[in-house]
Parts: C-alpha cells; structure tokens; sequence
C-alpha cells in the first residue's frame, strides 16, 4: 500500500495549473450564480410590489394611476428606438400622409406655375393655313387684350376645331369628326370661348343668328360687318398672321357670343363676355382698313 502511494508522482506543473483554473472557475461560476439569484430576487419583489400596486389602484385603493402605464418595469428608450417603433405601429398613415403630401405639393406647384388665359377664341375652320398659323393668330388676340387675371401677361387661349362643309372630309378628319362635336358641344356649355373665328362650313353646327350678338350695333359704319359676323378678307388680318390674302378663305369671320344659361355660373359668364366685348373692339379697330 505504502508502495502504492510512493510510486504515484506528484501532479506536473500543467496539471497543477489546470487544476487551480478549474477551482478559480468554479468559485466564479458560483459568485455568478449568487450575484443572478440576488438580482433575480430583487426583481421578482419589484414585479410584485408592481402588480400588488396595479391591483390596489383598478380596486380603488390607491389613486396612483401612473402606475398603469408601467409595462411591467418602466424601459427608457433611445430615440432612434422610439422613432423606429412610432414608423412601424403608424407605418400605413404615414404612407397616406406622405401621399396626399405628394398630390397637395404637385397641386399648388401647378396654381402658382400655370399661366391662365385672359380670354379665349374657338377657331372653326378645316383650313390647313389658319391650322399652320394658330401661334401667329393667338400673338395677334394677345395684342389686343388686356391682363384681365392681373398676372402681367397678355394671353389669349385658341381652341382649335376642325369643322369642313364635307361631311366625308369630316368623318376622315385625323381629329375625329365625332372629337370635333364632342369638344364643341362642350366649348357652348361653358361661357369661356365667348370668341368665334369661323367659316360658312360651321353654320349649320353653331346657327350664328341665334348664337351670336348683332355687331352692327357696336361698328354700325363698319362695311366689313353683316349683322353678327365681322369678315376678315378685306382686312389686315391675313397680313398681320404673316399669310397671303390670297389664303385666307373668303367666308372667315369673327363673332361675338351671346351669354346662355349653361355650366359656368351667372357672373363668370358676364366677365368672360365684357372682356371679349374689349377685345373683339379692339381687334376690329386694329385690323380694319
């Protein structure tokens, strides 16, 4: 036995130091362990003095209402983390806000860059010539306006609509003859256009003796003007639109609508008239010879 003991060899230096780590670790596991049971205590007797506190004020012991709001144990969250959490509970309203942002800010950009028209001219005519020559005829409305909106621009609006006194030509129109109506139905609901340029093939569309004012009794001495159509042929007007007289057609005429009770309410509709009563007075003393 004793020899048994006398040929055991002591431990080695490695195996000592094992030895030793493995006691320091343990006795740091174990310091760990009471420092998570104490910690693990303490919390527990927290969340029940919570609870108890919770149950006192919904029985009406205690009027500490602020307790309610604890989530068990208050958090203090970071900022960022308060914003993520707002972003991900109000994501869908944020994206209907950010949208109707969107539609709001393009709306107003457009009110405050879009120019608008000081009056407006329905040009009723198949003529590839006047068709060419729409910018000139508009710059020639333009210096005969005033700045009715008070935007520092003199600006007439031409609507352009092909109407022929060939009903073939018509219904092979690139416009689309059935567009054509369409749009001028729509122009005699509203009182915008209260200016007509035309010829004879619109007639039978817009009855000029029925739709349009007596200009004689504005230019009684005007010997281009039978009753409520102005004639352009004998005129500056082909000149002035850079064209030769000779292209300008024969029946062309300028005329003055009278209001009707349509879409565009009862003071629009006089406004629109008194400016394109200006204006057509104006243009007939400028273009006539």
């Amino acid at each position: 036995m004793q020899n048994d003991d006398k040929n055991k060899k002591a431990p080695g230096i490695i195996e000592t130091i094992k030895q030793v780590n493995n006691r320091e670790e343990l006795k740091k596991q174990e310091r760990f362990e009471k420092q998570n049971e104490k910690v693990r205590e303490e919390y527990g007797k927290k969340n029940a003095e919570e609870k108890i506190e919770v149950l006192k004020v919904r029985q009406g012991v205690s009027d500490d209402v602020s307790i309610l709001m604890s989530d068990d144990i208050q958090r203090n969250y970071t900022f960022k983390q308060k914003l993520s959490n707002f972003i991900y509970h109000n994501k869908w309203w944020l994206g209907v806000t950010i949208f109707l942002i969107i539609i709001f800010s393009f709306l107003l950009y457009d009110t405050l860059t879009t120019v608008h028209s000081d009056t407006r001219v329905m040009l009723l005519s198949d003529n590839d010539t006047l068709s060419e020559h729409i910018l000139q005829i508009q710059e020639l409305f333009n210096d005969n306006v005033e700045d009715y909106n008070n935007d520092d621009i003199h600006l007439t609006d031409v609507v352009y609509i092909p109407i022929s006194a060939n009903m073939e030509d018509n219904m092979t129109s690139a416009y689309g003859y059935e567009n054509s109506l369409s749009n001028l139905s729509t122009q005699f609901q509203l009182n915008e256009c209260m200016l007509v340029l035309a010829d004879s093939a619109a007639d039978e569309l817009v009855e000029p003796d029925m739709s349009f004012e007596d200009l004689s009794a504005y230019f009684p001495d005007n010997k281009n003007i039978d009753g409520c159509k102005f004639y352009l042929k004998n005129t500056k007007f082909a000149k002035m639109i850079g064209i030769e007289k000779k292209d300008l057609p024969d029946d062309l005429y300028l005329s003055l609508r009278k209001i009707t009770s349509n879409l565009s309410n009862e003071q629009t509709s006089k406004n629109n008239y008194d400016h394109a009563v200006a204006t057509i007075k104006s243009l007939i003393r400028c273009i006539s010879e």
